[in-house]
């Protein structure tokens, strides 16, 4: 059973943008950005056990990669999974549905972020 939540939306805005929004929504969140390259478009942040005081059980890591489509649009792709204390993957004993959650919070952040 796989703990990894894989997703992707496009947005009628630029790369850049939306690749700003992603770094506040990770921020909003409560994450820590490990990794950034604005110019691959490319974000690795990591997220505690708990987000807005809720307790989610797991320790989280998320991959954001943004792309261009077309003359003025993007696609968003990200993945989260969760991780031990030393940053590695789980591979068995999370919890269900954290990664999921992490997601859906994401997406809202996104929407609030680019309007």
């Amino acid at each position: 059973m796989s703990f990894t939540t894989k997703e992707s939306k496009s947005f009628p805005q630029s790369t850049e943008q939306v690749f700003q929004a992603a770094e506040k929504s990770v921020t909003g969140l409560e994450g820590k950005i490990l990794e950034e390259d604005a110019g691959a478009g490319t974000l690795k942040g990591q997220f505690d056990k708990k987000i807005h005081g809720k307790l989610l059980g797991d320790r989280s890591q998320i991959l954001v990669t943004v792309k261009a489509i077309g003359d003025d649009g993007s696609t968003l792709d990200v993945e989260v999974y969760p991780i031990n204390p030393v940053g590695q993957p789980l591979m068995f004993g999370a919890r269900k549905g954290v990664s999921q959650t992490i997601v859906s919070w994401f997406w809202s952040h996104m929407d609030h972020h680019l309007g």
